[in-house]
């Protein structure tokens, strides 16, 4: 999908003279003779259809109808998504016990229970490059630059960062010109990108972990309102606040201007595309109406490495990301994500859990039993929320499946036990079908130290990507 805001009302359809009268807003012929076949005729949709009204223009998802007459139903298109967790795990809750369909999941991923079939934990990986490797402390910083990279950074607080290429970024680099968006970048926290945040590594090492080159990090949103402007368009961001207000208050929602138009192809479509129009127009409104929601001032506990942006609370900021993604791959505006649900060390309170000490300082648990069932409070919290997410995807169709079987979803940290900064059988998921590459295994344990990179080998070749290697890859893991 996609909000497209003239300076000027379109009073009919747009006609190119290259496309003989074929107007990409409105229904409308091809060049030539209509070719008749006997009781096999029915009429497609441009791909490029839009719904309009007054100076609005919303694009729309692809819809069974948009198909050529006759035509084969399009080949599903796989999409990844990488969700980050700062500061290792409580890794006695969140480890499984015994393998393969049969493993009990542990007490951190109780939430995703209803899923474990579209689903696989993985235990035994490891990233090597997070190791110090002689250059001592800094192990928050490595956990995040080297998450997707699995690349040894460079120790040092100025501008000769480096480090590796991103396994989106790779992804994204030979797939992505496909999409609007070769690739999205969100995260909760916003971070500087200069100075020193961690034991003499830089700030980029810590806040970012999508590197476009070694040495170029790909800046991450995490503004909600702004992730919405760049993907669908704002027509709102050059007014000020009060003429936002005034604005807001006399605009119809987009949807109503193409209200009108919407019902009259309600009329052209069958029963399952008139369903998926419906919840995709419906799922627009209420994001729509999230984002332009002004909640009460309220007041909020300060906390280190700032916990809000704008005037959502913090569990709300999250909802709110992840949908986002959803629309971004439901509307095929890229097929390639990653999420950082906080940057390296992050020290974030959580006081809604009844948890109101610092992120960072309580991974230093020092085996305080207190300080480890605190960890494990948040560590489910993050959990209940990306199934929650994963859910949204399941609610979602997607051509013949639903939006989780054409996607794969990896989720994970890049540190094992917050207290030992061990980068060895890290905490790592893989859920959906990815279009049928990959089918739910359970709990799978790996020989110890078998590279993380063996996985993001075989999910870059799940996408549709020519690699032989990535990073420390030694060999390609099996996803069924």
């Amino acid at each position: 999908m996609t909000v497209l805001i003239s300076h000027a009302l379109s009073a009919g359809p747009v006609r190119h003279p290259a496309r003989c009268g074929r107007t990409p807003f409105a229904l409308g012929p091809d060049c030539g003779d209509d070719v008749v076949m006997p009781f096999l005729r029915r009429q497609a949709l441009d791909r490029r259809t839009f719904l309009r009204g007054g100076a609005a223009c919303l694009a729309l998802p692809w819809l069974d109808a948009m198909a050529p007459a006759m035509s084969a139903p399009p080949k599903a298109k796989p999409r990844a998504v990488f969700v980050y967790a700062p500061n290792g795990m409580n890794m006695e809750q969140w480890r499984p016990k015994g393998n393969g369909h049969r493993a009990k999941f542990g007490a951190t991923l109780t939430s995703l229970e209803p899923l474990r079939k579209r689903l696989t934990v993985f235990s035994g990986l490891g990233i090597d490059a997070g190791h110090a490797h002689g250059d001592g402390p800094g192990d928050h910083a490595r956990a995040v630059s080297t998450f997707l990279t699995c690349a040894h950074p460079r120790k040092t607080g100025g501008a000769d960062i480096h480090v590796g290429v991103s396994v989106d970024q790779a992804i994204a680099k030979q797939i992505g010109g496909a999409s609007p968006f070769a690739s999205l970048e969100v995260g909760m926290d916003r971070g500087k990108s200069a100075g020193v945040c961690d034991s003499g590594y830089s700030c980029a090492y810590s806040n970012n972990m999508s590197w476009a080159a070694p040495d170029k990090p790909v800046a991450k949103e995490a503004d909600p309102r702004a992730v919405f402007a760049r993907l669908f368009g704002d027509p709102e961001s050059a007014l000020d606040r009060e003429q936002q207000k005034k604005q807001r208050d006399w605009d119809r929602s987009v949807l109503d201007l193409v209200n009108a138009d919407a019902k009259s192809l309600r009329n052209k479509l069958g029963t399952a595309d008139r369903r998926k129009l419906e919840q995709y127009l419906e799922s627009v409104r209420e994001l729509e109406k999230r984002l332009q929601q002004e909640p009460e001032e309220k007041e909020m506990t300060p906390v280190p490495d700032g916990l809000l942006s704008g005037r959502r609370d913090f569990p709300e900021k999250l909802q709110l990301m992840y949908e986002l993604v959803v629309l971004a791959l439901a509307t095929e505006r890229t097929r390639v994500v990653t999420f950082m649900l906080g940057n390296g060390g992050s020290n974030r309170s959580f006081r809604f859990l009844g948890v109101p000490e610092g992120h960072h300082t309580l991974s230093h648990h020092g085996k305080v039993e207190k300080k480890r069932q605190a960890i494990a409070k948040i560590d489910r919290f993050y959990v209940d929320q990306f199934a929650g997410f994963l859910q949204r995807l399941t609610e979602q169709q997607d051509g013949d499946a639903d939006l989780l079987s054409n996607s794969l979803v990896l989720y994970g940290s890049g540190i094992s036990d917050g207290n030992r900064h061990n980068h060895h059988d890290l905490p790592m998921l893989l859920c959906g079908e990815g279009a049928g590459v990959a089918k739910a295994q359970g709990h799978i344990t790996h020989a110890n130290k078998t590279p993380m990179a063996n996985l993001y080998l075989s999910v870059m070749k799940a996408m549709g990507c020519r690699a032989d290697q990535f990073a420390d890859s030694t060999e390609l893991l099996s996803l069924r």
